[in-house]
């Protein structure tokens, strides 16, 4: 992992957790710090197997701050970001892979991908209906036209 990794891995689990300026605090306190030890002699892999995982410091960050702030259910949410949870998107999770959601609702879960499975189905049911529907009324004309004109190409032949 790179710095730059580090950081926006830093950025994109503290958003939404915290107010955007602490994130951004934070996310300059370990830009310098990386910089510093850097021009200290020690190599960017060293400096970031030094730090640990991304995640694992903004979930202290975000526990810290519900702390000093008196604990919250709810996630903050600044003025500058009202939409964040607002249709499809992804976010980090704590073992490191990506969550889609919709809103608050996650679809890597097993109730998410039973939800999923069920929209398809019932809009695979909603298409046959409305083709058997459409069927219903063009057969009843179509196959007698189509066996009037077999019956004629088999009376008067290819001419």
């Amino acid at each position: 992992m790179d710095r730059n990794e580090f950081t926006s891995t830093l950025r994109a689990v503290l958003t939404g957790e915290v107010p955007a300026s602490v994130v951004e605090d934070y996310v300059r306190y370990y830009e310098a710090y990386i910089s510093q030890e850097i021009a200290s002699g020690k190599s960017e892999r060293e400096v970031m197997e030094s730090l640990g995982d991304p995640r694992l410091i903004a979930r202290t960050i975000i526990d810290t701050q519900r702390q000093q702030d008196g604990y919250q259910d709810q996630p903050f949410y600044t003025r500058e970001e009202p939409d964040r949870e607002r249709g499809f998107h992804a976010e980090m999770n704590e073992e490191g892979g990506v969550d889609i959601k919709y809103r608050r609702f996650n679809f890597n879960t097993w109730y998410g991908k039973l939800l999923a499975a069920a929209v398809v189905i019932l809009v695979a049911a909603l298409i046959l209906v409305i083709v058997g529907g459409i069927l219903s009324w063009v057969l009843p004309i179509l196959i007698p036209v189509l066996l009037i004109l077999w019956l004629l190409r088999m009376i008067f032949g290819d001419r």
